[in-house]
């Protein structure tokens, strides 16, 4: 039995070389896919989106309904997300910077959107709304932002947000029709259409 199994090693001993090297190529593979399974795990994660919101009170009935800009914020990973009072940012394509916008409830400016502390932390697997300014204020601040752009209609319809954590990772963000139809009417917006 020992003369056969002497005599197959040597017969064979570049393939038992190629399957010794394919299982530690195959160890290492696994062990950095579970490294990097791992490490993904630890990350934020967030799922974003951005919409007009109107506030519906039982004292409301009969009035004009205030309406806000928000940003929902979902935390889909498995450590807390924690989100700065800088957390949410304009781009505008083919434009270097970004527009900086400032959440409304960082202050107590009214009695429907409550104050938030910054920064927040969202829990996983929970979501929080975050309030931007009323929709009065977004047009105005927008607006003052675009003045500075040259825009062009096609730049307009690809205005994008995006969401900046407090360790640095960037999420994109869903941005809903009203709040699309509300960045077109913005003045410099809406001249630039009209030459379209």
């Amino acid at each position: 039995m020992s003369a056969w199994l002497e005599h197959f090693s040597e017969t064979n001993q570049h393939t038992i070389a190629a399957l010794e090297a394919a299982s530690t190529f195959a160890a290492v593979v696994v062990s950095l896919v579970l490294a990097l399974l791992a490490n993904r795990s630890s990350r934020t994660r967030t799922r974003v989106s951005v919409q007009v919101q109107f506030i519906f009170r039982p004292t409301l009935d009969g009035k004009t309904k205030p309406e806000y800009v928000t940003a929902t914020i979902t935390n889909i990973g498995v450590m807390p997300a924690s989100i700065p009072i800088s957390f949410l940012a304009w781009k505008v394509p083919f434009y270097s910077d970004y527009l900086q916008a400032v959440p409304w409830d960082y202050a107590q400016h009214d009695r429907w959107a409550p104050q938030r502390v910054y920064p927040t932390e969202i829990k996983p697997r929970a979501s929080e709304t975050f309030f931007l300014p009323d929709l009065s204020g977004f047009r105005t601040t927008m607006a003052e932002k675009l003045q500075r752009i040259r825009l062009l209609p096609c730049r307009i319809r690809f205005i994008k947000a995006i969401i900046l954590t407090a360790d640095g990772r960037r999420f994109r963000v869903k941005l809903d029709k009203s709040v699309r139809r509300e960045l077109a009417k913005t003045p410099r917006a809406a001249k630039a259409l009209e030459h379209f």
